[in-house]
């Protein structure tokens, strides 16, 4: 199990743009992670889901607003000590979680992820998504397809679907960290029954307001959204080793209901995320 990101991967992310991070997630915690997908996907209450119908079949492709449901499984998982780890190493002090969601790839739905960058930023500062695979993902078979160095290139995204990819195997449990300027995409299943990966996306507070890209306020508030994750880790996992928030002023919150309380305060907020920059130019 990793604790902490190394310097040789955080060198590669830079670099790269992308690191792969191999048996991050406990078994105890995958097991939660699995139920919450079961749990979320069989609501038929929960509107915040993407459905399609192929022929005679509706496949779930998206989920929003993991942190948000009755099952706090993606909680726990944000207030991972070696996931707050990694934002910190990237981003710095200041780092907050913008958006969760998950993607999902069905058998048979035939829904390819086009060529596209996370967000488009000026790189005043560095920011990611992290993936969290729950299935495995194999080559030629849902893997990850990604562009090396890209996040640095000044090509549009439709120059650079062209150029020569790579594809990133992932057991579940294991980790990948992207730039969010990498270009990326993938390809529908073709053996696997599923591929259900988890997906965070993490800036800093003065990128944010280098660039004009969000409010203040909403960067107070998706701040503390992860002081309530971590809350809700140390409450799951009482005698694990807990992230040091090094701040004076960070209270953990105490019971669930007061986590509940604080969710629904921070989700009366509406995110209105950057949009991605997607290719969608026919290939010759």
């Amino acid at each position: 199990m990793n604790k902490h990101i190394t310097p040789e991967q955080l060198n590669q992310f830079y670099e790269e743009g992308i690191v792969k991070l191999s048996n991050c997630l406990s078994q105890e915690l995958l097991h939660k992670l699995n139920l919450f997908f079961d749990e979320v996907i069989s609501d038929v209450n929960d509107s915040q889901k993407v459905t399609i119908q192929v022929d005679d079949k509706k496949f779930i492709t998206n989920i929003e607003l993991l942190c948000y449901k009755n099952n706090l499984a993606c909680l726990e998982l944000l207030g991972t000590p070696f996931l707050l780890d990694i934002a910190h190493a990237i981003c710095g002090a200041d780092f907050f979680a913008i958006q969760e969601f998950a993607v999902i790839k069905n058998l048979g739905d035939n829904l390819p992820v086009l060529w596209h960058q996370d967000m488009m930023h000026r790189r005043t500062g560095s920011c990611f998504t992290v993936g969290i695979y729950i299935d495995d993902a194999n080559l030629e078979d849902g893997a990850l397809r990604v562009i090396p160095k890209s996040h640095l290139s000044t090509k549009s995204i439709c120059e650079l679907s062209k150029e020569v990819f790579i594809e990133v195997p992932m057991k579940a449990g294991d980790i990948l960290v992207h730039d969010m300027m990498l270009a990326h995409s993938s390809e529908p299943l073709k053996k696997n029954e599923k591929r259900r990966v988890v997906y965070f996306e993490f800036l800093s507070a003065k990128q944010v307001e280098t660039e004009a890209i969000y409010s203040n306020e909403l960067v107070a508030n998706r701040t503390n959204l992860l002081h309530v994750a971590s809350s809700y880790y140390k409450m799951q996992n009482p005698s694990l080793e807990q992230f040091d928030w090094q701040k004076e002023n960070f209270n953990y919150y105490k019971t669930e209901q007061e986590i509940r309380n604080a969710l629904d305060e921070i989700y009366s907020i509406p995110i209105k995320a950057k949009p991605s920059n997607y290719c969608f130019e026919v290939p010759n």
